[in-house]
């Protein structure tokens, strides 16, 4: 009996070897069995590759241009899983003072040039590397990298560059520029002016005129004036490109010196606006009587003072429309360059990020060709790379409203990042109101606009 059981075992072994043959692709080359492989050695080592996995916040909110950004990442670095999740360019730095040094946020996260210094304090960014630094020189605009750039102490919390541990950094990508500049409607402008002096003489004779709606006034009394702002007079980032001709820049020469705004250096451009600007913008009316950010959508007056967030607006509209770059103004008889302020949305490393190097390859990337083509493609916007560049981008080389733009940026200056910025727009602000709606007379605007700076950030005395 022994015997016989001892046979049927062998048997069943047999038929099952069989079988588990009869089951094997001999048209697999992976087949170790497979007698054309000639006992090749098969490598499964990328097969088997641990994925690792970083979380994105970029604002977004149909997700159309990440998922786009993501795809051409993984070509690329087909091992880094990305999770994006649509975040605010001004909420992701709040949200991530709540997670702190947990490691829970993103970790990458954008946001603009204004929160770069608070962001820095708060010990939410990393400092990216100096190879990444070194490839960026290579392709960003120069403007952007000067506003992604700090010097910082670290030991202090200071970023005056004399402390003892202060050190240059680079601290974000910038993905886009932007800036503001003087927008002109083509049906009723065909040369736009380059001159402040132009525009007045032409304003004098527009404004005079009686307006097209009928009604007897004049454009003026209309409020149809010939020149516009999107934003009110009294806005210190507008009002930048104003206060360059006079030799006005908020934090001394580089923009960076938190002891004093200078103020004082504004009197000249002060008294201009309320003898030139003030008679030709608003006749006697307060520094946002006049909502011309309308009127010039409606088609009604011929030039605005506007930023690139208003074409969307202006093009479904339906309105014609070209920019041209900001007029000169005549000091002491010379045609002087106005230069705006250059902002920047910008990506940055989470300082506690658990996944840092995959990060910095991601906010690398966003500065590639293809990443700035597909920004440009579903956000419209101006990619921060160096000038000749911008033609290896589909579209923006024929996107004469964009080019402008980047016309414009190449006198621009970078907006101060320094945290003591909070406390400049409110001064400045006040400063023209007093001088444009109060009569308050330009130098005593100025010292007590300095005061008021000085006693928000603790500096009286």
């Amino acid at each position: 009996m022994k015997k016989f059981l001892l046979i049927l075992f062998v048997l069943l072994g047999g038929l099952t070897l069989a079988a588990c043959n009869d089951t094997e692709d001999p048209t697999d080359p992976t087949d170790p069995t497979d007698p054309d492989n000639n006992g090749e050695l098969i490598d499964f080592a990328d097969t088997f590759t641990q994925k690792s996995k970083i979380r994105v916040w970029i604002d977004d909110e149909n997700g159309e241009y990440m998922q786009a950004v993501i795809e051409e990442f993984n070509k690329v670095y087909p091992n880094i899983v990305v999770e994006h999740e649509h975040m605010g360019s001004v909420d992701a730095r709040e949200l991530l003072k709540t997670f702190g040094p947990s490691g829970n946020g993103a970790d990458v996260f954008q946001f603009p040039h204004d929160h770069l210094a608070q962001a820095v304090l708060e010990d939410l960014v990393y400092p990216l590397p100096e190879a990444t630094r070194t490839a960026l020189e290579e392709r960003s605009a120069e403007l952007g990298l000067q506003i992604a750039t700090l010097t910082y102490d670290e030991s202090a919390n200071s970023f005056d560059p004399a402390s003892e541990n202060a050190v240059e950094r680079l601290y974000a990508v910038p993905m886009s520029l932007e800036s503001v500049g003087l927008y002109y409607n083509t049906d009723l402008i065909t040369t736009p002016a380059t001159t402040f002096e132009e525009i007045f003489a032409a304003a004098d004779v527009w404004n005079a005129a009686q307006a097209a709606d009928g009604s007897g006034r004049t454009n003026a009394e209309a409020g149809l004036y010939y020149l516009g702002t999107s934003s009110h007079w009294a806005d210190s980032y507008f009002n930048q490109a104003i206060y360059s001709a006079f030799g006005f820049y908020p934090f001394g020469d580089n923009l960076d010196d938190p002891s004093a705004v200078g103020f004082e250096n504004a009197v000249p451009a002060l008294e201009w606006m309320r003898d030139e600007l003030k008679p030709r913008t608003t006749g006697t009316g307060s520094h946002n009587s006049i909502s011309a950010g309308g009127n010039f959508e409606l088609g009604k007056i011929p030039y605005i003072i506007a930023g690139p967030w208003n074409i969307e607006a202006y093009k479904n509209a339906g309105l014609n429309f070209a920019i041209a770059p900001m007029p000169t103004i005549n000091v002491d008889g010379v045609d002087t360059v106005t230069q705006t302020f250059a902002g920047a949305q910008m990506a940055a490393v989470y300082k506690y990020s658990e996944n840092r190097e995959d990060a910095i390859k991601f906010v690398e990337f966003l500065a590639s060709d293809i990443a700035m083509e597909l920004m440009y493609e579903y956000k419209g916007k101006l990619p921060a790379l160096k000038t000749d560049l911008l033609g290896d981008i589909e579209g923006v080389s024929t996107d004469s409203l964009l080019l402008a733009m980047a016309d414009q940026l190449q006198t621009s200056v970078p907006m101060p990042t320094i945290p003591q910025v909070t406390y400049y727009w409110g001064p400045g602000e006040t400063m023209v109101i007093e001088v444009w709606n109060n009569g308050v007379a330009p130098a005593t605007a100025a010292a007590t606009a300095e005061q008021s700076y000085r006693t928000r950030v603790g500096l009286a005395g």
